[in-house]
């Protein structure tokens, strides 16, 4: 039910006996005149019981006025009050009601003093309460007899229509809120005045002259009702902000009461004031910032209809929106040729609708405002405008961004639509009572047509979302709009929208309309009068344009004329030789604005032709309008001197045709668009022709110069590089102040000035220029700060393009490509935070980049990348990471905008394919794997197929299934694609079936094509779509007639294991198939004949094959891990293989343009290649690059040994990193533990081979031959304290001892642990031997005798991984897969204290210091952590940096680092940081040379070094000389112990922040698997590692001195 008819019902509820006994009792303890005012109040409502029947018993009418008679309405008011409805007692006529209700209202008065408050409202009497609430049902009886006294109505002003429409709706909020608060019952006595006063028959009489003052009533009331309304929770509101609710309350009530007072006293003085309407707002914080909103696209007051015209069309719309009724269409389409008015008409209905207090938005579409791109912004800015006037809509809005920050900034009007509007409106609705216009004003300016398409199709109600339809019964939408085809063509048919044309508008009324207008226009002039008016309206014929134009001519004649002749020089034209008027009428005026003879031709009248024609070009030609001021400065810089002249010159004449013409900072505008339609059609304006293609070389040339000479380093003063732009105080003043509009524009457009200027190397040079020097950066920046470096991504191709194929700029060609990298990779840091283009972007940029090598000597004092730093680009862009398990698919969308995935966590994702960040939330409705995904030709739909047997369809918009699954297949769907037009879809399914359905219907097309004799893995069209291609586990690829289903010849033989994908090529000729044969092969699709000998490369499964675009590469995906890249014509590789994911490479995608692939994996990731670059990943690396698998520290300290996965073992100076001697070979599997001898002469290595084997630290060289014995895994290795024997643990479940000196066992294996033996370790005597099992004990053995020493050490609950005896031998340390640490007694075998627990996985590894003191664990969790012995507590926070398990964890022998290995590939040194400060382990190690030859050279000169205290140490490098330096302000306000956790690890964003998310600097996807260090890191082995100097960083609100 609406709130319309519930308020009705209000009315019904009581009966008339109700009412009688309520009175009554009200009376009983009264006075006497008490008693009979009440009575009088019994005798009211009997008489209006039969009105108020009627009125409840109209839904469908308009419940505020019946349509005004059309004929001789005017402005002026003419009221009559018409006779009782049949059906309706002779006494109860609503005059006599009304009557009544004002005796009423004399008799009633306030209630006694003692209720004076709000506050002392509640604390009444139940006797006063009583008293208070038939209060309250007195004074709402004017509110509750409204309705029907201005039904009455006969003749009331379109504007007073509005105004009582609004007053109506205010009283039903009001009646509606049936528990109305005590303490506000001042402000329904107020009310009851308010309406009492309006229906007082003189007031009546003077509603159409005084419609001003009763929208701002009419206002005013509806913010009193939203209050009362809202009241219960406003109250809760203050209490909860510790407020006074009894003084807030009165503060409100006063206000709102003292504005009506005064408006009542403006309505019957018949004075009209500006007046600030009073609103009490809450304070309530709800978060709108940053959500898209078109400036200046609403309503605008300049633009109305003048008083007394259109009065029929605007009272026809005014009906419209005050009309009631579920049926009533939703959508009013006024429609007319361009001059008609429709756009005075759609600004006077906004405008009036807001004055009034009524809820709206109004939407204005310009093609002089194509480059804001208005198309993309209507309804996230039409949300806004409502959430602005409406808390209700508000708190609707604010939720549905709150978790999807994405929706603020979206372009997809679809997700506007629907996200943004409809659904808020669905939450609200409920609340928004009141009537809700939204005018969208010129839609025909919208764009071209595929702009305008989607949009379209929301007013029509064609799209699968919430359909405009379902728009509740209050809202009106009123477009207006030249009758183009397009718009005709999809709005045709809509049964929800109500049509009006401007054509069907009489010509008589039209002419009286006119005739007001111009004696309006024209008024005061002498010799005019109605004549001269009636004249001038016939001659406009219908066309208030040409009218307009002609009242600005004769107002303002050209020098030497009068307004007369002028007059008749207009009126006197034969406009029957035109063949538009208003053309006629625009040659017309531009002749006498140039003042031009047309029996001459002087020189002076062609240069003044001339210079309107440059001046138009320039003001046609511009992508946006600018102000005079900005185009006197472009001009002063185009290239032909003789055009650096003021515009002035030309346009200040030219006032009746353009806006802005008298402001200098305004915009100038073409008043019409018909205006622009004459001067670019020749054979129309004839010598005033402007053709604006020449415009665009003048526009190139000062766009370049304009920024040479506004473009400068820190161009609005960024405070601080720790902010994001949107928290850096003033920053909006400042960029108005300090990048004036020409400069804006100039940034954001040169790239298309030049594009479309025909090449000349005049202008080459000036791009030259411009890419060679540091304004470059600071063009970026400029960007960075207006939000708009998204334009310059396809704009930079562009330039390449232009200076194609042209001799001495490929330099200037190839920057500009290398700057889009730059952008695509660094764009988003640059937009959050700009100052770290500068200190994070420069510096990880490339060193051959253009950016680095034009710009870097300029900033010195910057972070710098002292290793690990890639010279070029590199092919792998952007990690996309956000599924949790395979990403089996990737499909980009047609336009390359989008990336589609599907997961085996049962999802579909679509990902911006820019900047990888994820679009929305993930689709889900699969039950299963999610194993193909392709985009439809138009890019609207994702089909998926999953190993739950169904193909779905997704709306790309909505992110909704459309319709219901695709049942058929009766196993898992492998592949799924559309045809190339749309209309199919074809799927293969592990049903060894191939089905095709129609995307639309989405039923199956004929039968199952059947002939596959196994699963079906990939499926796909030709480009013609005449054939489709499978692959089959079958081995087989075959062709199918896609119209009959039936197979196209034998199936293609050759691969000789399963067909894992196909793919034709571009043009349909050839065919690439992959399998798990590892190869790829090309095969003619007419001949089905092998091209070539097959591509060979892979070393496992090929999952994966695409082609690129134009058909010359094919690019492969395997389960090597690698993409490949091959020639299609040769078959020949192209480049390395590019290598990155760590897993499986299941799916493989050319972007359209062909110049990005993505690929899919097992390792859960996305990843973006760019295939141009000659760099393939990175560059070569010194570093080790084998992958680790265990490692030890020689007794010295001074050598690491490290082992493979290879078998290889590598000594590596402890040092400087470097390896020593040759690699230690013999091992033909996996190392799996390392032990030095005591005096470091010896190594012993075990290994999965099963072998021990014994080796030569100074030669490398095996020492005797393997050591054989056990018949698995040698897990643990361990030399005796004295180095004459070594015991092992293996896999077998036995321990062994060997003698070092022969090689030889000694004795039988120590057999009594039931499970693979994982860890061994003598005690520091030798005597005792500890060892742990995965059968989740510890036992102790005699090393002597081989012998059990006592009963199983038994606690753990799973499989214990490490056992370590104390350096005094009295206590073994034991970690374990039950994620704790025990501590033993060496001698009774009974734990020590509780369990030590803080690792959240496995326990690998655990060793004690060399003082016994702490405890130091390796963990699954990738965390070292160190533990206080005696306490059992953790000491300080985990050593985080490890991206794997930690395989082992040790103690230097000094006990100042900790040792840890990890499956992450890489070799740790951690600074211990007990006992000790970390600077003074800097201080030991400043005489360290750096580990990587490879490194940068430091710059010689160097910020002067502060003292750096313990926590204050923050270091990314081996060298702790490279440490930042003042980081005071970095760690203001930050507790000691959470210092050094702060940098512990790089966010997943890739920001490294500070105490308080202070951004201190962003690595980009490339660096950031290699960015090792942290604080407590000493130095990394292993893997590439990126290490940077800070030495020198300016940072913070000094982050400006980066520069110079």
């Amino acid at each position: 039910m609406s709130g319309q008819n519930q308020s009705r019902n209000l009315r019904q509820d009581a009966s008339p006996a109700e009412i009688r006994t309520s009175s009554e009792a009200t009376a009983s303890g009264s006075s006497g005149t008490e008693g009979r005012r009440r009575g009088k109040i019994r005798q009211f409502l009997g008489k209006v019981k039969n009105v108020t029947q009627k009125i409840s018993d109209s839904r469908g009418r308009d419940p505020v006025l019946p349509n005004v008679d059309r004929e001789g309405a005017s402005s002026t008011a003419n009221i009559e009050v018409r006779d009782v409805p049949s059906g309706m007692e002779q006494g109860a006529d609503p005059q006599s009601a009304l009557q009544n209700a004002q005796e009423t209202v004399k008799l009633m008065t306030p209630l006694s003093a003692h209720m004076a408050s709000g506050q002392s409202a509640v604390k009444d009497s139940p006797v006063d309460l009583e008293a208070a609430y038939n209060f309250q049902d007195t004074y709402l009886q004017a509110l509750r007899i409204f309705d029907g006294v201005i039904r009455t109505l006969a003749e009331v002003h379109p504007y007073a229509k509005l105004a009582l429409s609004v007053l109506s709706w205010a009283a039903k909020i009001i009646l509606a809120q049936a528990d109305r608060d005590t303490a506000i019952l001042g402000l329904l006595q107020k009310l009851g005045d308010v309406y009492g006063f309006i229906t007082e028959d003189k007031r009546l009489h003077q509603i159409s002259s005084m419609h001003t003052i009763l929208g701002q009533i009419s206002q005013q009331t509806l913010e009193c009702a939203y209050f009362i309304r809202d009241y219960s929770e406003t109250k809760n509101f203050w209490r909860r902000a510790g407020k006074n609710i009894g003084r807030e309350t009165n503060d409100a009530i006063r206000g709102y009461s003292g504005m009506l007072d005064k408006l009542m006293d403006n309505f019957q003085k018949q004075v009209t004031r500006d007046v600030a309407i009073y609103v009490h707002r809450t304070g309530e914080t709800l978060d709108l910032s940053g959500m898209t909103y078109a400036d200046g696209a609403g309503r605008d007051t300049g633009k109305q209809c003048l008083p007394g015209t259109r009065t029929e069309i605007i009272s026809d719309i005014t009906d419209w929106i005050n009309s009631t009724g579920d049926d009533v269409q939703r959508v009013l389409w006024l429609s007319g040729p361009a001059g008609k008015g429709k756009s005075a008409i759609a600004h006077t209905i906004a405008n009036w609708f807001n004055d009034v207090g009524g809820l709206g938005s109004c939407y204005c579409f310009d093609h002089q405002r194509a480059a804001d791109r208005r198309h993309e912004r209507i309804f996230s800015t039409i949300a806004r405008d409502l959430a602005d006037r409406d808390p209700e809509m508000r708190r609707a809005l604010a939720e549905a961004v709150k978790d999807a920050s994405s929706l603020k900034t979206t372009v997809d009007i679809v997700q506007q639509w629907d996200k943004l509007l409809m659904k808020p409106l669905g939450k609200a609705s409920g609340s928004i009572l009141r009537p809700v216009v939204i005018v969208i004003e010129a839609l025909d300016e919208s764009g071209g047509v595929e702009t305008r398409f989607r949009l379209l199709q929301i007013l029509a109600g064609k799209l699968g979302v919430q359909r405009i339809t379902e728009l509740p019964a209050n809202f009106r939408v009123i477009i207006t709009s030249r009758p183009l085809r397009d718009i005709e063509a999809e709005l045709a048919g809509a049964q929800h929208i109500l049509r009006m044309s401007m054509d069907d508008i009489s010509s008589a009324t039209t002419e009286r309309d006119i005739h007001t207008y111009v004696s309006k226009e024209l008024e005061g002039l002498s010799n005019f009068g109605d004549r001269e008016f009636t004249t001038l309206a016939e001659t406009a014929d219908g066309l208030f344009e040409w009218a307009r134009l002609a009242c600005r001519y004769i107002k303002a004649p050209p020098p030497g004329l009068s307004p007369t002749e002028s007059f008749g020089l207009v009126t006197s034209r034969d406009v029957t030789e035109q063949e538009n008027l208003l053309y006629d009428m625009y040659q017309f005026i531009l002749t006498e604005v140039m003042r031009k003879d047309k029996l001459t031709h002087t020189a002076s009248q062609h240069k003044q032709l001339a210079r309107f024609r440059s001046v138009m070009r320039q003001i046609l030609g511009a992508a946006e309008p600018l102000s005079i001021e900005s185009l006197n400065v472009m001009r002063s810089h185009f290239p032909d001197t003789s055009e650096h002249y003021e515009v002035q010159v030309m346009i200040e004449h030219m006032g009746s045709l353009l806006s802005g013409t008298t402001n200098s900072s305004t915009p100038i505008r073409l008043l019409h668009t018909s205006f622009r339609d004459f001067l670019t059609n020749q054979s129309y304006s004839g010598e005033f022709f402007v053709d604006v293609s020449k415009a665009q070389r003048d526009l190139a040339f000062a766009s370049l110069r304009v920024m040479e000479h506004g473009l400068s380093f820190n161009i609005c003063d960024l405070k601080s590089s720790y902010l994001p732009n949107s928290e850096d105080p003033g920053l909006r003043e400042r960029v108005e102040k300090c990048i004036p509009p020409h400069l804006s524009y100039a940034c954001r457009f040169w790239p298309a000035h030049v594009q479309t200027t025909g090449f000349e190397k005049e202008l080459a040079n000036e791009v030259k220029i411009f890419f060679d020097h540091q304004r470059l950066l600071f063009w970026i920046e400029v960007l960075g700060i207006i939000k708009a470096l998204s334009g310059a991504v396809p704009a930079l191709p562009r330039i390449a393009q232009w200076l194609m194929g042209e001799s001495g700029y490929e330099d200037v060609s190839f920057a500009a490509m290398d700057v889009q990298r730059f952008i695509q990779v660094f764009g988003g840091v640059i937009l959050h935070s700009t100052p770290h283009l500068y200190v994070s972007a420069l510096p990880f940029s490339p060193l051959n980049s253009t950016i680095s090598r034009k710009c870097a000597t300029k900033f010195l004092n910057t972070l710098r990348v002292s290793c690990g730093r890639n010279k070029n680009w590199t092919a792998a862009q952007t990690v996309i990471r956000g599924h949790t398990s395979y990403v089996y698919s990737v499909s980009f969308s047609p336009d390359g905008t989008r990336i589609a995935t599907g997961s085996d966590d049962c999802t579909v994702r679509l990902w911006d394919a820019v900047t990888g960040q994820p679009i929305g939330k993930p689709l889900r409705g699969h039950s299963s794997s999610v194993t193909s995904v392709s985009f439809s030709p138009d890019g609207t739909c994702i089909v998926s197929g999953s190993d739950d047997n169904t193909v779905r369809l997704w709306d790309v918009a909505t992110w909704q299934p459309v319709g219901e699954p695709l049942y058929g297949h009766t196993d898992t769907i492998y592949s799924v694609s559309f045809s190339p037009s749309g209309t199919r879809i074809v799927t293969g399914s592990a049903d060894n079936t191939i089905r095709l359905w129609d995307a639309a219907t989405r039923h199956p097309i004929g039968a199952p094509l059947r002939g596959h004799t196994q699963g079906v893995n990939s499926v796909s069209f030709s480009p013609d779509e005449t054939r489709i291609v499978s692959g089959s586990n079958d081995k087989t690829i075959r062709l199918w007639e896609a119209a009959t289903g039936q197979p196209a010849g034998e199936p293609l033989l050759g691969h000789t294991d399963a067909v894992r994908s196909v793919s034709f090529s571009p043009d349909g000729t050839c065919i690439a198939t992959g399998s798990s044969d590892k190869t790829v092969r090309l095969w003619h699709a007419a001949t089905r004949k092998p091209v070539c000998e097959p591509l060979e490369g892979h070393t496992d499964w090929v999952g994966s094959v695409s082609f690129s675009p134009d058909g010359g590469r094919i690019v492969s995906g395997s389960h090597d891990g690698t993409v490949r890249l091959w020639d299609s014509a040769t078959g020949r590789p192209v480049g390395e293989p590019l290598l990155g994911h760590t897993w499986q490479v299941l799916s493989v995608s050319f972007s359209p343009d062909g110049t990005r692939i993505a690929t899919g994996s097992a390792d859960n990731t996305v990843r973006l290649w760019d295939p141009a670059t000659e760099q393939p990943v990175s560059e070569p690396s010194q570093e080790l690059t084998n992958s680790i698998t265990s490692g030890s520290l020689s007794p010295d300290g001074t050598r690491f040994a490290i082992g493979f996965w290879d078998g290889t073992v590598r000594l590596l100076n402890a040092t400087t990193g470097q390896p020593v001697g040759e690699l230690f070979q013999g091992h033909i599997r996996a190392v799996s533990s390392i032990s030095f001898s005591p005096d470091g002469t010896r190594m012993a290595t075990g290994s999965r081979d099963r072998t021990v084997r014994l080796w030569d630290t100074a030669t490398g060289q095996p020492v005797g031959g393997p050591l054989m014995g056990h018949t698995d895994e040698v897990g643990s290795i361990s030399f005796s304290p004295d180095g004459t024997r070594i015991v092992t643990g293996s896999d077998d479940k036995t321990v062994r001892l060997w003698n070092v000196g022969t090689g030889q066992p000694v004795g039988e294996p120590l057999r009594g642990h039931n499970l693979g033996v994982r860890s061994v370790s003598f005690s520091p005597d030798g005597t005792r031997i500890a060892t742990g099992s995965r059968d989740k004990t510890v036992r102790l053995w005699d090393a002597a005798t081989g012998q059990p020493i006592g009963e199983p050490l038994i606690g753990h609950t799973d499989e214990v991984s490490s056992v370590s005896f104390s350096p005094n031998g009295t206590r073994i340390v034991t970690g374990s897969y039950d994620k704790t640490i025990w501590l033993w007694d060496a001698g009774t075998g009974k734990p020590v204290g509780e369990p030590l627990r803080g690792h959240i996985h496995w326990v690998r590894s655990v060793s004690f210091s060399r003082d016994g003191t702490r405890i130091v664990s390796g963990s699954n969790d990738h965390t070292v952590r160190l533990w206080d012995v005696a306490t059992g507590q953790p000491v300080g926070h985990p050593l985080r940096g490890h991206t794997e398990l930690v395989s082992s964890a040790s103690f230097s022998p000094d006990g100042t680092r900790v040792v840890s290995c990890s499956w992450d590939g890489t070799f740790r040194v951690w600074y211990a940081a007990i006992g000790k400060s970390l600077q003074d382990y800097a201080e030991e190690d400043r005489s360290a040379s750096s580990l990587h030859g490879s490194c940068v050279p430091l710059p010689t000169v160097a910020i002067s070094a502060p003292n750096i205290a313990d926590d204050d140490f923050i270091s990314f490098s081996s060298n702790p000389t490279y440490a930042l330096h003042d980081t005071a302000e970095l760690l203001a306000c930050t507790p000691h112990d959470d210092r050094s956790l702060t940098f512990a690890l790089l966010g997943d964003d890739g920001w490294m922040m500070g105490p308080n998310r202070r951004l201190l600097f962003w690595v980009p996807p490339a660096s950031r698997e290699a960015f090792r260090y942290n604080p407590r890191t000493a130095l990394v082995f292993g893997k590439g590692c990126v290490e940077l100097d800070l030495s020198r960083m300016a940072h913070g609100t000094y982050w400006q001195h980066c520069y110079g």
